[in-house]
């Protein structure tokens, strides 16, 4: 069944919103230009939409970025965060926008799911901008996507009158073994599948590998590890129905250990302050 219901998936995936013209347009020209992109013309081809003007301004100004001072023109955005990032926020922002959300086969409400999704992305921001400003503007993009999975496998479910079948098999686990009921009924889980979808819509390469890893950092290529393991580490707090519990905050901590272990060095006591409160209720 999940071999037919994954070729079925993928086939959904061409019914999702295309991305705007602007946004094809600057992947096109990042990807003709190569080494030799202009800022001027990164700024051109942005600010002639004025909605992805207005939304990077305004992430650009929101406390995902922790700039001191107001950022006005989109000339300074692109100095500050660079022509790779700008890209792959326009991309995450535009699927973001334009999805239809329905979480009712999770039995999550919906508002709820999008409010701790926007919590999950403020959170690896606010957790890295001191340690690491240049790490923490790379995963927000992966952030504010990171639960889009569970958004197409909703609405996927849905469409093919599986929703309360798959209801019962999360209810049968007590919510307990999410990936277990994505993979016997979608072949595959939110997260590995937000891998393939990072590529196929063209994100950088290694935002592609940094999310394909995230349920195995420790096999994660040297030059995506660390990303991985933050990624691994913020599902961990943020993970459906038990992000935060006391197993959860351990398995966190542990992969901080572990990573450190691999010479990756993230601050204990810095992730630990800036925990959620419902995480940092079940500290050690």
């Amino acid at each position: 069944m999940s071999q037919d219901m994954n070729e079925l998936l993928v086939q959904s995936i061409d019914t999702l919103p295309p991305l705007p013209k602007t946004v094809c347009d600057l992947q096109a020209y990042i990807d003709s230009a190569g080494a030799n992109v202009e800022i001027d013309k990164v700024a051109q081809i942005i600010s002639g939409d004025p909605l992805v003007t207005a939304k990077l301004l305004q992430l650009a100004n929101s406390p995902f970025y922790g700039f001191s001072r107001e950022i006005t023109t989109i000339q300074q955005v692109i100095n500050l965060l660079g022509v790779g990032n700008i890209r792959n926020i326009v991309i995450a922002d535009s699927i973001k926008t334009d999805s239809k959300v329905d979480m009712s086969p999770y039995n999550l409400d919906t508002n709820e799911f999008l409010r701790k999704c926007n919590e999950e992305t403020r959170f690896i921001s606010e957790w890295l901008l001191e340690e690491d400003r240049k790490l923490s503007y790379l995963l927000v993009p992966c952030a504010m996507l990171l639960r889009f999975g569970m958004i197409v496998f909703s609405n996927f479910l849905i469409q093919q009158k599986q929703n309360a079948e798959f209801l019962n098999a999360l209810k049968a686990s007590k919510f307990e073994d999410i990936s277990s009921a994505e993979e016997q009924f979608l072949g595959v889980d939110h997260i590995s599948f937000l891998g393939f979808l990072f590529h196929r819509w063209n994100f950088d390469e290694n935002l592609v590998e940094s999310v394909c890893f995230v349920n195995s950092p420790h096999a994660a290529g040297d030059n995506v590890k660390k990303n991985a393991y933050a990624l691994a580490i913020t599902n961990n707090i943020f993970a459906p129905y038990n992000g935060g519990s006391k197993f959860r905050v351990n398995s966190a901590l542990a992969l901080i250990k572990e990573a450190n272990g691999q010479g990756i060095v993230f601050d204990e006591n810095n992730f630990k302050a800036k925990l959620p409160d419902f995480a940092k209720k079940n500290l050690p």
